[in-house]
């Protein structure tokens, strides 16, 4: 957390130039938490600071800054000191730094960078956010199967200080194909002399650049990997995924999910809540509400159609809203967790039989719970003396728990087949399911109402 308390400290340490002082408040913090507290500070004084560390730490304190002070700081640093910083930062991060540049200023820091560090970021800049190859680093360690166990760990003693993990070694052919990885528990255990194609393992998990960058990360949660290995179109090894890449990608896409759900549009926001204009909270929020409100007038209409029938038994619309709310409870709780299952790859559209099945089951229940409850309520607390003389207390209890018993049905049955649909159509899911099941639940809800009501009450 921000502590603005520290920010006068570290001037006046900066000020009196208590070097020792800054350096171990770099070296024993976590990046992160320093990284916070220099981003409360002025561009020059944050590379004051950060400029007594080793280029190393300088570069993982750095990508740990908010993007807006990432950019600002670039923008004011000597072209010498850009490009070591750039040239020191892990790939991926590099990568996610110039994915937030504008085309002129990327162009600009791009010539600051050695012929290979640049092909490097325009090939990952240039895979699809959406993929594998967007995110994997090519910060990892590779070992051929000729080599001896003694010559591999020498190598890792000289690269390990550049290498983003060595914790699993990737091992390559001589075309640079992924053939095996040996672990580095494994290496230091193993007798000197021995081939490390005598001591790897030869079946490797893997994901292809292309693929999709949620499903890589579920593949290292499910996995429990440190580090998943990413290959071209030739089988070559091009970079990996390392946990922590696959921790942000679950949070930002269950984030995505999340607000899709609840009809937010526009991308996940990489700045805290308060951080936000309201503005933007406006816009993301505004063209679902619009529509959803105008679709609210259908419903309105429905009920404008039945109007008779409310003014001969004003009760009815005492439990319009329990109708509605228990219908969109339901319908949202099937929903979410189809939804969830087809995120997970456990549901399939073709499963839509088994779906309606089970959630059959289900909402049977849970409408008996409910329509009992809601008919006790009616039958027992209402007054006969304020229904017409033709209508009982009991056919108005019948009617209005047996309505609440089928819009419930109604709800989850939708909730469950809306997201399967959507995405057997090949649309987003999340996106679609929010807007049709609270519209089409209340419209379907109000309607179920009133016509069960005009059949067994005549009125």
């Amino acid at each position: 957390m921000k502590n603005p308390i520290l920010v006068p400290e570290l001037r006046e340490l900066l000020q009196k130039k208590k070097k020792r002082v800054l350096r171990s408040f770099l070296e024993d913090g976590h990046s992160k938490e320093v990284a916070e507290f220099l981003c409360m500070l002025n561009t020059d004084e944050i590379w004051d600071i950060i400029s007594l560390v080793d280029k190393y730490r300088r570069s993982e304190i750095f990508s740990y800054l908010d993007m807006e002070c990432q950019i600002n700081l670039a923008l004011e640093l000597s072209n010498k000191d850009l490009s070591e910083l750039l040239m020191s930062m892990s790939s991926d991060e590099r990568t996610n730094f110039f994915h937030h540049l504008d085309r002129e200023t990327a162009n600009r820091f791009l010539l600051l960078l050695p012929i290979h560090d640049r092909a490097e970021v325009i090939k990952l800049t240039s895979y699809s956010e959406e993929t594998a190859g967007s995110l994997m680093s090519t910060n990892y360690m590779t070992l051929n199967e000729n080599d001896t166990v003694e010559k591999s760990i020498k190598l890792i003693r000289k690269f390990a200080p550049s290498k983003e993990t060595i914790y699993y070694i990737y091992v390559t052919d001589d075309e640079g194909k992924l053939i095996g990885f040996v672990s580095l528990r494994k290496l230091i255990l193993s007798k000197p002399g021995q081939k490390i194609g005598n001591i790897m393992k030869k079946e490797v998990l893997f994901a292809r650049v292309d693929d999709d960058k949620e499903m890589v990360a579920r593949l290292i949660e499910d996995y429990d990997l440190i580090a998943l290995p990413i290959v071209d179109a030739n089988e070559k090894l091009v970079g990996i995924i390392t946990h922590d890449d696959a921790i942000d990608i679950i949070r930002e896409e269950e984030t995505e999910d999340l607000e899709k759900l609840m009809a937010i549009s526009g991308g996940v926001e990489e700045k805290a809540y308060l951080d936000v204009p309201a503005f933007v909270h406006f816009k993301k929020r505004a063209f679902w509400v619009v529509i959803l409100g105008l679709f609210a007038l259908v419903t309105g209409l429905v009920i404008q159609h039945f109007k008779d029938t409310l003014q001969s038994l004003i009760i009815l619309t005492f439990y319009m809203p329990m109708l509605n709310s228990a219908g969109g409870n339901t319908g949202s709780q099937s929903a979410t967790v189809v939804l969830r299952s087809l995120a997970l790859k456990e549901l399939l559209p073709g499963d839509i039989l088994k779906v309606i099945k089970k959630e059959l089951f289900v909402s049977f229940f849970l409408s008996l719970c409910l329509g009992a409850i809601i008919f006790a309520r009616v039958y027992i607390f209402s007054n006969p003396e304020s229904f017409p003389p033709n209508i009982s207390v009991f056919s108005v209890a019948v009617v209005i728990s047996l309505s609440l018993t089928l819009q419930v049905l109604w709800a989850t049955i939708f909730g469950a087949i809306v997201p399967l649909f959507a995405t057997w159509l090949k649309f987003d899911p999340a996106v679609v399911s929010s807007p049709l099941l609270t519209t089409f639940v209340d419209m379907g809800g109000i309607t179920i109402y009133f016509t069960v009501a005009k059949i067994v009450l005549g009125v």
